[in-house]
């Protein structure tokens, strides 16, 4: 048997690497779920400006189209800004309840995009302890 000699500086040497290559992984994974976060909200806001523009061209429907009913460009579009007062009155009555269920779901939503990295790490886990069962067993026959 060939004895392994025991040595303190490489030792200390190794520690260290396992440190340094700690503190890296560390960082990429934060990296990758910070990016996954702000790419969530970069969409989210994408999609909100163009739900603004759709609301926008909506509106402008609506008031003609209550314009033509009501004979009158002004009737039409008063019309349409006294929906959008109500829907203001609307919100600003249930504020709690919705800044409530705003903050639940945005909270749930920064978790699982958080902890999809979780996820996908711990599915290739698996899949790799399964690929390296089937080919030991593969082996063997």
């Amino acid at each position: 048997m060939d004895e392994q000699k025991f040595s303190l500086k490489e030792l200390f040497g190794k520690v260290k690497e396992y440190a340094n290559n700690r503190r890296h992984l560390v960082l990429l994974q934060v990296t990758d779920r910070v990016s996954r976060v702000i790419a969530d909200l970069f969409t989210d806001l994408l999609r909100g400006l163009l739900a603004l523009f759709v609301l926008f061209f909506f509106s402008l429907s609506l008031g003609f189209w209550l314009s033509e009913l009501l004979h009158s460009n002004s009737l039409g579009f008063l019309a349409t800004g006294g929906l959008f007062i109500i829907f203001i009155l609307l919100v600003t009555w249930t504020r709690k309840a919705l800044e409530k269920k705003v903050t639940e779901l945005t909270i749930a939503r920064v978790l699982k995009n958080w902890n999809d990295t979780d996820d996908d790490e711990e599915q290739n886990k698996q899949s790799n302890g399964a690929e390296s069962r089937n080919n030991e067993a593969k082996s063997t026959t």
